[in-house]
C-alpha cells in the first residue's frame, strides 16, 4: 500500500488523537459491554483514508459541527481517567490533514459503533513512496 506523502509524525499525530479521542468516548459510557475501536486504513483512487470509530458515547447531532473548533470539547467528566480534552486534538488532526491537501469528518459509523471520524490524505501522484 502506498504511502501518503506527509511527514511520519504528523500521521502518527493523527492517528495518537483519534485514538485519545475514541479511549475517552469508550471509558465514558456506562455499562456492562466492552467499548470497541477499530482502526481501517486503505487506499482508493489517488487517496489514503483513516478511519477511527468507536462505541462510546457518541457526540450528540447538534455538536457534531463544533467538534472541530479549536477549543471546543465534549469530555468534561472529572472522573475519567484520561482527564477532560483540552478541544485541540481534532482541530489539529483537521488542520495537519488540510495542510496536506486533505480533509478530517464525520462519517456515518459503521454498524454497532456511535462514532467514526475519516481522514483523506492524497497520495502521490506519480505513484512513488
Amino acid at each position: 500500500m502506498l504511502a501518503p506523502p506527509v511527514p511520519v509524525s504528523l500521521y502518527n499525530g493523527i492517528a495518537l488523537n483519534l485514538y485519545t479521542n475514541a479511549l475517552k468516548a469508550v471509558t465514558a459510557k456506562v455499562g456492562k459491554d466492552r467499548g470497541k475501536i477499530a482502526f481501517r486504513a486503505w487506499n482508493e483512487g489517488k487517496w489514503h483514508y483513516l478511519e477511527v470509530s468507536d462505541t462510546g458515547v457518541g457526540i450528540p447531532s447538534a455538536l457534531q459541527e463544533r467538534v472541530f473548533d479549536p477549543l471546543f470539547t465534549t469530555t468534561q467528566s472529572k472522573n475519567d481517567p484520561l482527564g477532560s480534552g483540552m478541544g485541540l486534538g481534532l482541530a489539529l488532526v483537521r488542520r495537519g490533514a488540510e495542510a496536506f491537501g486533505g480533509r478530517a469528518e464525520l462519517v456515518i459509523p459503521p454498524a454497532e459503533f456511535a462514532t467514526c471520524v475519516r481522514v483523506r490524505l492524497p497520495l502521490p501522484a506519480d505513484g512513488t513512496r
